[in-house]
């Protein structure tokens, strides 16, 4: 039995690699953005949509959301107009993150990396403050359609400890669904290249004959 604090069922020295499901999962979901997480947040996986919506992040050849928010912060607010409160939410689910697995060496370079390099990180870290988190609202400023007023769900596969499928939805008939819209549009007509693997040997694992939509990150955590 797995108990708080040890988490043996994941080798997490190695590269992550989707399963098949999750996979096919992920690329099926053709009219929102999508993301595939680790509990370090960094960004595994992202749908067609989730490229296009999430261009800023993932320009960093490791795209991980810790990183954008607190070492690209010019980049990061600009993004996130409500900067603050997703700041507080990312900097908690890496606090929730170290709990569950206080022996993640991985994670405890992340968060020295974060608290010595950003003063705001190194603040919220510090202060130990309770934050009311995982509010579904998502704003965003896209660079190319404007602002986004989104929904976000995360959902936890159930054969996957440590990921997060991370979906983002606009409400039927609003503002923010139409410039949703607009954007796959543009990014199916530019046909974006994917994002970069932040590893030279990473690749991507398809059943024969098969292709696949979804945009791979996988890379060994340093």
């Amino acid at each position: 039995m797995a108990t708080r604090g040890v988490r043996s069922d994941v080798d997490r020295t190695r590269p992550v690699r989707l399963r098949a499901g999750l996979r096919a999962a992920l690329d099926a979901i053709a009219d929102a953005p999508a993301m595939v997480l680790t509990d370090r947040l960094d960004v595994v996986a992202v749908n067609r949509l989730g490229q296009a919506l999430l261009a800023p992040v993932l320009a960093d050849v490791r795209p991980n959301l810790a990183r954008f928010l607190f070492l690209d912060e010019d980049a990061a607010t600009a993004f996130f107009p409500e900067w603050d409160r997703v700041a507080d939410e990312q900097v908690h689910r890496l606090r929730a993150a170290a709990a569950d697995d206080p022996h993640d060496r991985t994670l405890h370079r992340l968060i020295g990396e974060l608290a010595t390099s950003s003063a705001p990180f190194g603040t919220r870290w510090s202060a130990k403050r309770v934050c009311a988190c995982h509010s579904p609202r998502v704003v965003i400023d896209h660079p190319l359609v404007g602002q986004l007023e989104l929904t976000r769900e995360d959902l936890a596969p159930a054969a996957n400890s440590g990921l997060t499928l991370r979906v983002y939805t606009a409400g039927a008939g609003t503002t923010s669904d139409e410039r949703l819209r607009i954007l796959a549009s543009w990014h199916q007509d530019a046909a974006a290249p994917p994002v970069r693997a932040a590893h030279p040997t990473a690749r991507e694992t398809l059943p024969k004959g098969g292709t696949s939509r979804v945009s791979h990150c996988p890379w060994p955590p340093t």
